[in-house]
């Protein structure tokens, strides 16, 4: 298993992938940085290996204990707006240095050149819980407006995301650690 710390979370990848955390890699920061232009980057590029190779576009974010400082990212759309825009970004400059030989991007080239089939983009959000009944099993009408709000803000941010990537048949999913399917091969773990 590859293990990888990003903040306060932990990813877990089989050993068998290839697993770039491409946006702190040698080519993002130097080859693409020395470019002057301001591409974005996701947290992680992956490569599962299968028959038919599909590409993983990771990004993580953890916004415990920060909820009201990103309500409007997520209520604006803002959020989904900067996973697109990483999103795009990483593809075109992983498509370049895959095509230059770039030495850090090699493990990834089977993923990227040609470009798979399936493409995923995945946001991996961890949030404060909303708010759960209490014991008798209501919530007070403060809990109930949190726990709305909550829940909205994440399907919206599901739907502007699958809007802004669908012309382009990239895939897209919101999970937190608890979420992400088993199926999917990856696991990652919250630390307090």
């Amino acid at each position: 298993m590859q293990t990888f710390e990003e903040g306060r979370l932990q990813l877990q990848f089989p050993a068998d992938w290839a697993v770039l955390k491409y946006d702190d890699g040698r080519y993002y920061r130097g080859t693409i940085g020395r470019t002057g232009a301001a591409l974005a980057a996701m947290d992680f590029v992956a490569v599962p290996p299968a028959a038919v190779p599909y590409l993983l576009l990771l990004e993580v974010k953890d916004f415990r204990n920060h909820e009201v400082a990103n309500r409007p990212r997520l209520a604006k759309g803002e959020l989904a707006t900067e996973v697109a825009t990483k999103a795009f970004h990483t593809l075109g400059a992983l498509c370049a240095g895959v095509r230059a030989k770039q030495a850090e991007l090699r493990l990834l080239a089977a993923g990227v050149q040609p470009l798979p089939e399936t493409v995923q983009v995945v946001l991996l959000l961890e949030q404060d819980e909303p708010p759960l009944a209490g014991v008798a099993g209501h919530l007070s009408t403060r809990a109930k407006l949190k726990r709305d709000t909550y829940l909205e803000y994440q399907g919206k941010l599901l739907t502007d995301l699958r809007t802004k990537l669908k012309p382009f048949r990239l895939q897209v999913a919101v999970y937190t650690c608890a979420t992400v399917p088993a199926s999917l091969g990856w696991r990652a773990v919250a630390r307090p």
